[in-house]
């Protein structure tokens, strides 16, 4: 058999989903012909489908070899650090692969996504104001997750979505398919991440308390390790547990669709693979739910969850789907089943014995320089005080006491928590004395963990989702008032609480009283405004309506 052919079956046997035989077949052809570069690229696309990227590096790295300019190699060998945490290696994969083709596809939006995750801001305003005019170009040059961190209108969000879709997807939507028996309404809940996650911790409380004489539960898992004791606690936590992360997309859909899904639930979208797969349509009803804080900007998408405040009525222009508003806010929270909380003393935790502890345990790449900015005239301000900071990599630890260096701040009075059990890293941010979030992309998960803490957060309130996600958290747990409305007033509201600690205090004794009997921890509750919202959907879909908007009502809501 020639290499060509042999190259061709390889790459058949990929598309099928069957990436051992893929695999073995590469392997077979580079024992013949170890300079056949396009063995080496479906080599790396095996590997990566097979969760070995470490693997995958290296087969790029023989790729790069025979072909150092090639772009497409360095895009995917930037991907696949990147899944490896390898930030700054990753970056230099893309920074290179820019330099080498400008209109390298989504090269530089991703260059600036990880120069955000190392805190290398050098440029940011002018790289920034050049990718909007690129996205308004409908150039190629931004993935949408990676736009929601930036500043950004939630109308070039839908922009930059709605190319990435189209440019991506490459399938026409299929056909709805028709209801399965509905003697109970069948979910299907598709994530990648089913494991040791935040939308894990998020979601396992919700799919337990979901009323089975009404409901089955099915989680379709993109991300198959059985050894994750995560996601074992998942598996027990729904009716059915279909892996479908070795499937194809065609395969998967199938599977879907046999099961006679209803309502399919996609908690990542534009963070993993499923818009291939609600494009062909696995379900009669398809939502956006929870882990991608925007818009799908994609007609196969009939809803999105989301409440009064992330996604009001007045901003349905900038979404695609049909809004659903929950009482309360749109994220779902399971704190009642964790021990209770020990406090560990400060001392333990690295942190000065006394001044006041500014606290922000958000992703590196939240973190931009405008809020920073802030950050350290607070710091300047509030003699004795420092900021505790969530441990991101060593280069951006390096870069954030270097930036706060550079705005006349002690490095010192950045202090670095190391990442600990889920258990401990709530329980430790009890320690802090305020939480500040960041500006374009909150703290979600982070801002309910420091909530339950009783760490006490203070947001401002954006245009975008994304920016709007922890005053819908304060709001449904009663505190409105550390909701700032811009820059000006979050900056002046930040030194109040540092500088007057009986308003601190009283703030702090509001969220603690409020912990057991507020919205945003009440699992049930939340569960069964969601499922009313299922409800709706269906009822409307089983009388032959379109979708419409639907806003769950809740007499109990404070």
């Amino acid at each position: 058999m020639d290499v060509s052919t042999a190259l061709a079956q390889a790459d058949r046997l990929r598309q099928q989903g069957d990436f051992a035989a893929a695999l073995g077949a590469c392997d077979q052809i580079l024992m013949q012909n170890s300079g056949a570069a396009e063995a080496h690229m479906l080599r790396a696309h095996a590997l990566i489908a097979l969760q070995r990227p470490e693997d995958a590096v290296a087969a790029l790295g023989h790729l790069l070899a025979i072909q150092p300019t090639s772009a497409a190699a360095l895009i995917l060998r930037g991907e696949t650090r990147m899944t490896l945490g390898q930030f700054a290696r990753a970056l230099e994969d893309f920074d290179l692969a820019a330099a080498l083709d400008v209109d390298a596809t989504y090269a530089q939006g991703t260059a600036l996504y990880l120069a955000l995750r190392i805190c290398r801001w050098d440029g940011f305003a002018d790289a920034v104001e050049d990718l909007h005019a690129r996205v308004r170009a409908a150039d190629a040059v931004i993935k949408p997750y990676h736009f929601l961190a930036l500043p950004a209108s939630s109308q070039l969000q839908r922009k930059c979505a709605a190319d990435f879709y189209r440019d991506t997807t490459g399938v026409e939507e299929g056909q709805v398919p028709a209801a399965g028996p509905t003697d109970k309404i069948r979910l299907g809940y598709f994530s990648a991440d089913f494991r040791a996650h935040a939308t894990a911790h998020l979601i396992a409380g919700l799919l337990r308390a979901h009323d089975r004489t009404k409901f089955e539960v099915v989680a379709f898992s993109l991300s198959g390790d059985p050894r994750d004791p995560v996601q074992r606690l998942m598996k027990g936590s729904v009716d059915r547990w279909i892996d479908i992360s070795p499937m194809s997309d065609d395969a998967a859909v199938a599977s879907a669709r046999a099961l006679g899904i209803h309502i399919a639930l996609d908690l990542n979208v534009y963070l993993h693979r499923q818009p291939a797969l609600f494009a062909r349509r696995v379900a009669p009803i398809q939502v956006g739910y929870l882990g991608y804080p925007g818009t799908s900007a994609a007609d196969c998408y009939d809803y999105l969850i989301g409440d009064s405040i992330v996604t009001p009525l007045a901003h349905a222009a900038d979404f695609s789907e049909r809004l659903v508003l929950l009482p309360g806010a749109y994220q779902p929270t399971n704190f009642r089943t964790l021990p209770p909380l020990k406090v560990p003393a400060r001392a333990a935790l690295g942190l000065p014995e006394q001044g006041f502890i500014f606290c922000c345990f958000n992703d590196s790449f939240k973190i931009t320089p405008d809020v920073f900015d802030i950050w350290m005239r607070l710091l300047l301000a509030v003699e004795g005080s420092v900021l505790w900071l969530l441990a991101p990599n060593d280069i951006a630890m390096r870069n954030l006491r270097a930036e706060a260096g550079k705005r006349g701040v002690l490095p010192e009075r950045l202090i670095f928590a190391p990442r600990v059990s889920l258990q401990d890293y709530i329980a430790r941010q009890g320690a802090a004395d305020l939480f500040l979030d960041t500006f374009h992309y909150n703290a979600h998960t982070t801002a309910s963990d420091a909530l339950w803490a009783g760490l006490p957060l203070l947001t401002c309130i954006g245009e975008t989702f994304a920016s709007r996600v922890a005053a819908s958290l304060l709001t449904a747990a009663g505190l409105p008032d550390l909701i700032a409305a811009n820059a000006v007033d979050y900056e002046k509201m930040a030194l109040e609480l540092a500088t007057q600690p009986d308003k601190l205090k009283q703030l702090r004794a509001k969220l603690q009283n409020n912990k057991l009997t507020c919205a945003l921890f009440d699992t049930a509750r939340y569960t069964r405004n969601l499922e009313a919202a299922y409800l709706q959907m269906w009822e409307r879909s089983a009388a032959g309506l379109a979708p419409d908007h639907i806003t769950v009502t809740d007499d109990y809501i404070p």
